[in-house]
Order: structure tokens, then C-alpha cells, then sequence
């Protein structure tokens, strides 16, 4: 990320909180400096610090619930806009009356109060506009998502129905080797149920959003992923170099993602043993910590025309990928607040890298206390 666009990134609660802290201050200075009434004080001075402290608050609330610097600032620069606006009115009246003899009295503090009032409506519009253009986007990436998805399944079942029909009907021939068709069946059912397994998870994952996400152990997680794939394909190798615990925060989903990433590995391998390395890191980036998840296999590799369509996000009609399985990857990364990247192996095969999120050791610790518990 350059210098422009970590500005941008970082500058959004700053410019926030500044703004109402500074307000706040004034009035606070205002309010010790004066003896006023109730009345007054009340919408002189009380009045306009809650709206500055709700301003300042609402940074922090930005803050803590760490939102996109894009967004954050685009709800400062509605505050800011608000502000200039407002106190601007608030001045050129100010000097309307002075053109008629009509002094108004603390000139500057009616100016600042009306900053404040500005600042706080400009908040709420700014809140009031992320959110729509949120939902805007999220509406888009779903109708995208959707048609993936019906495109996907009306190609795949009517490819795996007309091969369970010929082969049915073939069973009816006395000239075939109906052990052969009947395995052929078995399989072509097997992928659609494996198809409707995971139209099922796309489901849950396009309804589910980006806030639900737990806390998962991804050494416990991964382990019985691949436990599970090894008694599956006893004849491939996986390979697994990860520490005792390893915390990320991420989509219920995960494991999902995980399984379809190690098999895929094995299950399009053409090598007599397939073989998977998995792996780990922990990685900064703007001041967040990630865990890449590494992939490795020695298989033929992902198509590149598939990792480009990926990348884009969207499928037409001549480019598109072969399966669901690897956009439900992508989508429960995405959801889990981490990216996916596809690299190729050396000397062949193919590195898929889940980027997640790091979580707090408090799954770790949870961990040990039941054992501690179980122990006792």
C-alpha cells in the first residue's frame, strides 16, 4: 500500500475524534469561564457539548469497531463538511445583523455552536451514507454471487444427470459390463451430493455476514481436515507444519474452505502420490497481523484462465471456473475478512494461500484450562 492510500486508510477516526475533542474542549473552556443561567447554559453550552461528545464518541465507537478506513473517512469528512457548513450560516448571519446595527453577543461561541450542531448532523449523515452504499455493494456482489452459483449448478446437475441416464440405460443391455455402469452412477451421484453439500454452505455463507466470525484454533481445525482426507485417499501424502495452536478469526466456514482446498489438491492430482505440504506464517500488514495458510501440492496445477476469473470476481459465458469448490473458498475467506492467493509450486503444482485474520490466544487458553480441568 503507498503513502497516499495509507493516509487515507489511517486518517478517517483521527480527523474524527480531533474534531470532537477539540470542540469539546472549547465549550468545556466556555463553560468554566462563564456564569450563565440555566436556560443558557443549557442551550449555549450544555446543549452543543453533547453533540461534540457524541461526535467524539462516535469516533471511538469507529475505532473499536474497526472499521474500514475508507468508510471512517468518509463519515470525518461529512463531520468536517457539516461543521463548515453550519458554522459558515451561523457566521454570514452573524454578519446580516451587523448590517441592520443588531450585535449579537460571544459571536465566535455562536459560531462554534453551530459547528458542533453541524459536525454531529454531518456524522449521522456520513454513518447514514456508508451503510447505503454498503448495502449497495453488498447487493451487487450478491446478484454476482447468485448467478455463479445458478450457472454452476444448472451446468453440473445436468451434466451428472445425463451421464446417470446413459448409464442406466446402458445397464439394460446384456453387451456391457453393468459392474462398470453401476460404478459410474455411484460416482456421478456422489458428486451431486458433494455439489448439494456445497451449494448448501454457499447458501449459509452468502446470508451469513462479514460480523460473524468465531475465534478457531487453525491447527486443530486443519489437522482434522486432513485426517479426514488422508483416510479418504490412503494413498496420498499430507504433510502438516503448523504450531500447537494457531489462532485466527474467521468465517464458522473455515474448515469448509480448508477441506476443499486439500482435497482439490488430491483429487485433481495425476501423480501416483499426491502429495500436500501445509504450512504457515504470521504476517503484518498496516499494523494487523495475518496468518498465511500454505497449500502446496504436486499436481497439474490450477488453470490459470479459472485463477483469473477468480481474481475478477464474476464468470460470462466463455470464462468461467469448473466446480463451485473454489469459489466457496474464496467467498468464506472474503467473508472471514482475509484474501486468497494462487501461486504456482516449485518444480510443479500449484500454492494456494488463505490469508486470515489473527486471532487472541483465547482459544489456546481455553484449550489448555479444559485439559488442566480433565486432568484434575
Amino acid at each position: 500500500m503507498d503513502t497516499s492510500a495509507l493516509v487515507k486508510e489511517r486518517l478517517g477516526v483521527p480527523i474524527i475524534i480531533g474534531l470532537g475533542g477539540a470542540l469539546s474542549l472549547v465549550h468545556v473552556w466556555h463553560a468554566v469561564g462563564e456564569e450563565e443561567d440555566l436556560l443558557t447554559f443549557a442551550l449555549g453550552i450544555g446543549g452543543p457539548l453533547l453533540l461534540t461528545g457524541g461526535v467524539l464518541l462516535g469516533g471511538v465507537w469507529l475505532w473499536n469497531r474497526d472499521t474500514d478506513g475508507r468508510h471512517a473517512l468518509r463519515i470525518g469528512a461529512w463531520s468536517w463538511l457539516g461543521a463548515a457548513l453550519v458554522a459558515g450560516g451561523a457566521a454570514l448571519l452573524i454578519l446580516y445583523q451587523q448590517q441592520y446595527g443588531v450585535t449579537m453577543d460571544e459571536q465566535l461561541f455562536v459560531v462554534i455552536d453551530g459547528a458542533s450542531g453541524g459536525a454531529f448532523t454531518g456524522f449521522i449523515v456520513g454513518v447514514y451514507d456508508v451503510r447505503q452504499r454498503q448495502a449497495e455493494a453488498r447487493a451487487t456482489e450478491l446478484t454476482r454471487q447468485l448467478t455463479i452459483l445458478n450457472r454452476v449448478l444448472r451446468h453440473d446437475i445436468r451434466t451428472n444427470a445425463n451421464i446417470i441416464q446413459g448409464n442406466a440405460n446402458l445397464l439394460t443391455s446384456d453387451a456391457v459390463d453393468t459392474d462398470e455402469k453401476a460404478d459410474a452412477i455411484k460416482r456421478q451421484a456422489t458428486d451431486l451430493v458433494e455439489l448439494g453439500e456445497q451449494a448448501r454452505d454457499i447458501e449459509r455463507v452468502l446470508i451469513d455476514g462479514e460480523s460473524d466470525r468465531d475465534e478457531r484454533d487453525l491447527s486443530s481445525l486443519v489437522e482434522t481436515c486432513c485426517e479426514q482426507v488422508r483416510q479418504d485417499h490412503p494413498s496420498a501424502e499430507v504433510d502438516v507444519s503448523l504450531p500447537p495452536t494457531l489462532t485466527v478469526a474467521a468465517h464458522p466456514l473455515l474448515d469448509s474452505a480448508v477441506a476443499n482446498v486439500v482435497e482439490n489438491a488430491v483429487e485433481h492430482n495425476d501423480k501416483p502420490t499426491p502429495r500436500v505440504e501445509i504450512e504457515s506464517a504470521v504476517v503484518s500488514r498496516d499494523g494487523t497481523d495475518f496468518v498465511d495458510l500454505r497449500i502446496a501440492d504436486n499436481g497439474p496445477g490450477i488453470d490459470e484462465a479459472e485463477v483469473e476469473v477468480l481474481k475478477r470476481g464474476y464468470e460470462t459465458d466463455l470464462e468461467h471456473t469448473s466446480g463451485l469448490g473454489l469459489w466457496l473458498v474464496s467467498w468464506i475467506v472474503a467473508r472471514s475478512g482475509g484474501e486468497v492467493r494462487f501461486d504456482e509450486n516449485d518444480p510443479e503444482g500449484s500454492v494456494v494461500t488463505l490469508r486470515l485474520r489473527r486471532g487472541t490466544d483465547r482459544v489456546a487458553h481455553a484449550s489448555e484450562s479444559n485439559a488442566a480441568g480433565a486432568a484434575a
